[in-house]
């Protein structure tokens, strides 16, 4: 599998995530994009074993932009970025029901390991849950007809991370992703194969040269062909 690089020095390496593979290492023998990236180092830098910092994911399903720091001063340093909400994450989501306009996200999440599924929790679950801040704003795009059905395309800005994060809110918001086998109840998975999520935009600063960084991908697969011409 080729994979898209979008910049690369010494210090990180940035690249669009296939949608459908891991960001790292799963139980599974599948290789995952860490494996690819590890073995383009060795291959261009004749390292062996290289070191490959992980300092923030996407779902398998989703693809997109993504940094991977190439030292362990730029992996702290990317780390501490996304501590403080300093690195700017920005997607593209497909809606099967139409939201407001624009809006503000707000909600209380919890994650249960044995599902690998993310839940808003209720006022009264949030301390026994363990439940996170979760928040995002978003605007409407455009809409489309497909198969008589009408679709929303909205930008999405993170200003957390939790897991599944989008997924989860926008499901609980009373409109669910395109394709989202998990969150989705109305799912036809016949029809709805592939998830409405995309990671166009990341926003960061160089962790050695404070310059500020930001890189795009335009989707071109999926559902999101019908928003976007090739």
């Amino acid at each position: 599998m080729e994979i898209v690089i979008l910049y690369e020095d010494a210090d990180i390496l940035v690249c669009e995530k296939p949608a459908g593979i891991a960001s790292q290492g799963t139980h599974t023998l599948r290789i995952d994009l860490s494996d690819l990236l590890k073995s383009h180092i060795q291959k261009k830098e004749g390292i062996r074993n290289p070191y490959l910092g992980i300092v923030h994911r996407l779902d398998q399903p989703v693809g997109g932009v993504m940094v991977y720091a190439k030292t362990k001063q730029a992996a702290g340093e990317l780390s501490r970025q996304i501590s403080a909400q300093q690195m700017k994450k920005t997607y593209y989501a497909v809606l099967t029901k139409k939201p407001e306009e624009s809006g503000v996200l707000v909600d209380y999440i919890w994650k249960d390991g044995r599902t690998n599924m993310s839940f808003v929790a209720e006022e009264k679950e949030k301390a026994k849950k363990e439940a996170k801040k979760a928040e995002l704003s978003y605007k409407i795009l455009r809409s489309i007809k497909k198969d008589s059905e009408e679709l929303w395309l909205v930008e999405v800005n993170l200003k957390t991370g939790r897991h599944h994060q989008i997924r989860v809110q926008f499901a609980h918001f009373g409109c669910p992703l395109w394709g989202d086998n998990k969150y989705n109840p109305q799912i036809d998975i016949q029809v709805q194969k592939d998830l409405g999520l995309f990671a166009y935009q990341l926003e960061f600063k160089h962790p050695k040269t404070k310059k500020n960084c930001c890189y795009q991908v335009q989707p071109k697969s999926g559902i999101f062909s019908c928003f976007f011409e090739k």
